[in-house]
């Protein structure tokens, strides 16, 4: 489990340096995340949600996809920021502390057995939900895994000796 912790945190490090750097270098290009929307309630993006409950918001910069959740009365409920198949939890949000992520599972995740509601999906990434109990909301985000493709194995030759066929001589 070291290991394991001890080769993310040079990623997740970079990761949260890039984060940290961004209003820099949007003071530097003109642009500033505030003007971008990200944080706000209303931001000027388009509502890209595939639930009608909620409302999601995708945000750019540095080749990092920012996803926003917002409910439908404005309120910021969930942010994350990924790249790569990675994933950071952003401190924005009502529901920022009930985010899981691979890195970052959480048990009221793993345990729920509410079913999963879609809220964003794109080519990388998938946003679910889950009402618990309590009435709270309980966030997943994942990399969004591409199909399998399977391969018919080549046949052996007729002539070759299978292992559990080994010492049986061929009729």
């Amino acid at each position: 489990m070291i290991r394991h912790n001890v080769l993310r945190a040079p990623l997740l490090a970079g990761l949260i340096a890039g984060i940290v750097a961004l209003p820099a270098m949007a003071q530097q290009t003109g642009t500033s995340q505030q003007q971008s929307g990200l944080g706000q309630s209303w931001p000027q993006a388009k509502n890209v949600s595939a639930a009608p409950g909620w409302r999601v918001y995708v945000f750019v910069q540095d080749e990092v996809k920012y996803i926003q959740v917002n409910d439908l009365v404005g309120t910021v409920r969930a942010t994350v920021a990924t790249a790569n198949g990675y994933f950071l939890v952003l401190p924005l949000g009502a529901d920022a502390q009930r985010v899981s992520t691979p890195a970052r599972p959480l048990a009221a995740a793993l345990n729920s057995t509410a079913p999963a509601i879609m809220v964003y999906q794109d080519n990388a990434v998938q946003l679910t939900a889950r009402y618990q109990s309590d009435g709270s909301t309980v966030w997943t985000a994942t990399a969004k895994t591409s199909p399998k493709t399977t391969t018919t194995p080549a046949l052996a030759p007729a002539d070759a000796a299978c292992p559990p066929c080994a010492g049986v001589t061929p009729l």
